[in-house]
């Protein structure tokens, strides 16, 4: 039985460690590797740092301990890795007492926090996800501070995005940041390594060097800056908003106004047909509300100068005209939106708004928002209809041909966006984004699914014969056998029986993260979580779920796959090929 001496455990026999036959101990419930060399014992973390395989099957030369699977090197005595991409071998003091040997784990052999975010930061500049789950993991595990890990993130995520993405590409990293984020913050403890990993992994690649953007000289004035920054945005010109943003910070006392102009840009009718406008600039909010000015700077004026000032094609016949019509109906939807009333309670035919959103005519769709605008409906409960008419719609697209999963799910996301617009950018801004929104469901028209009335709920309560945790587990497992014809009706009838839809929820998540496609889906599984909870007097909020479960399934590539991050949290924790082979 191990005892301990001033911090030391005795953890076997002088003559149990023999030269060239490495030994495994348990202490504390870790595994420890004892190597005798030249004489000497030494002590190491059994796991090998690249994927955990025990090191007492390795071997040792001249010092140098390699591990048996990949190759990796370490100094048996410090631990220092001699291969890139690896985290350093963590080492343990040794003493022989008397023909018995003690090993001292202090805190349990926890490396400096520095080392970690060391391996973040090359997780991250090599994108290599089995090194950013990794880092991620072990950091989650050993009590380093999630905001400082965040931070370093986007700190690299700014230099990466400035000098090697565009507006598209860069938007769609930057949402992949803050969806992680969000979903993460639904979950505990171990649930909430992938998608903090797909967070971290989205802002990864090359981050080169780029010479600090100088602010304009005076004088200048916001005035000028906010003429300026509307100017390059309709003439293109990325570079010249940069330029106006980074002075405006420099000038100081404007940082409020800035967001606001941001989605003002983003929203005008020029950029119609360009859904991603609405989505980015509302992660980019979120990004500055989460980290402040000071560590998102760079991201934030480099990536919305992008976005602003993006090459656009010439409209075909139909957008123009489309435009043509938004840009004659500006004036009054601003004069709607600024008789907005708080808590707006007037009675609102929402089947005949979403009868004329997928009318397939760009005039009853456009016509549908400012009616219900005129009728003094607020525009909260005007996003509500149109995020659960896009959940309805998900939940009954025919999957026997293109069900439009990706135009779909844009609906979707692009409605509660607005909810973001009205927050940060108030009433008029919203007002445009509902006009965005229109022209995406004017732009699927060409899926075969037929309206039917939201107003109606879809079936009463059944109360279910199964136990809950049986019937989500059997909701869960048609999700990974891709049983996309019963998926839906099974979703209903589970929240037909009264259970709970949080946990479902929080369920299908899991099952979503857990898959290899599982990052494709990250967006609109915030998406969700968002809505489920703003939806929550709707009748037919359950489509919510059932929409969700059938393109879950419907994407599935991978029947029980196991992520990286999944594999790199059970590193974290000692539980890999350690266990396997010492079992």
């Amino acid at each position: 039985m191990a005892t301990e001496q001033n911090g030391f455990v005795r953890v076997a026999g002088t003559d149990e460690v023999v030269d060239g036959k490495p030994k495994a101990v348990k202490v504390e419930g870790r595994s420890i590797a004892l190597f005798r060399h030249n004489g000497s014992i030494h002590a190491t973390d059994n796991q090998c740092p690249h994927m955990g395989y025990p090191l007492t099957r390795g071997r040792v030369r001249n010092g140098v301990l390699t591990c048996d699977w990949h190759g990796w090197s370490y100094d048996l005595g410090g631990g220092g890795c001699f291969t890139g991409g690896c985290d350093d071998l963590e080492t343990f003091p040794v003493e022989e007492r008397n023909g018995d040997v003690y090993v001292s784990v202090g805190d349990g052999g926890s490396k400096r926090s520095d080392a970690h975010f060391l391996l973040l930061k090359e997780g991250l500049y090599s994108t290599d996800q089995w090194t950013i789950s990794k880092a991620v993991a072990i950091m989650l595990a050993r009590g380093v501070s999630e905001g400082d890990t965040l931070n370093l993130i986007i700190r690299h995520g700014g230099r990466h995005i400035a000098t090697e993405r565009g507006a598209n590409d860069g938007g769609g990293e930057v949402a992949d940041f803050v969806n992680g984020i969000k979903v993460a913050r639904q979950y505990e403890t171990d649930d909430r390594i992938i998608p903090l990993t797909f967070a971290a992994h989205g802002l990864s690649g090359r981050a080169g060097d780029r010479p600090s953007i100088q602010r304009l000289p005076d004088p200048v004035t916001w005035e000028k800056l906010e003429g300026w920054i509307r100017v390059f945005s309709k003439d293109k010109k990325w570079e010249g908003i940069e330029k106006c943003l980074i002075t405006a910070r420099r000038m100081g006392g404007h940082d409020q106004e800035i967001l606001p102009l941001l989605f003002e840009c983003a929203m005008a009718p020029h950029f119609l047909g360009n859904s991603n406008n609405l989505l980015n600039i509302g992660y980019i909010a979120e990004v500055l509300e989460e980290f402040g000015w000071d560590e998102a700077e760079e991201l934030v004026c480099n990536l919305s100068a992008k976005i602003l000032g993006q090459e656009r094609g010439l409209p075909d016949e139909i957008r123009q005209s489309a435009i043509d019509q938004f840009i004659a109906d500006t004036a009054t939807l601003d004069a709607l939106a600024d008789g907005q009333a708080d808590g707006s309670t007037v009675a609102f035919d929402e089947d005949a708004f979403a009868e004329g959103l997928v009318s397939g005519e760009i005039g009853p769709t456009f016509g549908a928002v400012t009616q219900a605008l005129t009728d003094g409906v607020s525009i909260d409960r005007i996003v509500t209809t149109m995020v659960v008419l896009a959940a309805d719609r998900m939940a009954r697209t025919p999957v026997n041909m293109n069900p439009g999963w990706g135009g779909l799910v844009r609906e979707m996301m692009m409605a509660s966006a607005v909810r973001k617009a009205q927050r940060f950018a108030g009433s008029r801004v919203a007002a445009q984004a509902l006009y965005h929104v229109a022209w995406q469901f004017y732009g699927d028209r060409w899926l075969n699914i037929t309206h039917r009335p939201l107003s109606e709920s879809r079936g009463s309560l059944q109360p279910g014969s199964a136990d809950e945790s049986e019937a989500i587990e059997s909701v869960l497992s048609s999700i990974e056998k891709i049983q996309i014809r019963e998926i839906g009706r099974q979703t209903r009838d589970y929240l037909r029986s009264g259970y709970s839809g949080d946990a479902l929820l929080r369920g299908l998540g899991l099952v979503i993260l857990k898959d290899d496609n599982g990052r494709n889906i990250l967006s609109t599984l915030r998406t969700i979580f968002d809505e489920w909870t703003l939806c929550a007097d709707h009748p037919s909020r359950n489509q919510l779920l059932v929409g969700l479960a059938r393109w879950a399934t419907d994407s599935r590539r991978a029947t029980g796959s196991q992520s990286a991050a999944a594999t790199a949290l059970r590193f974290a924790k000692g539980q890999t090929a350690v266990d396997l082979y010492e079992s």
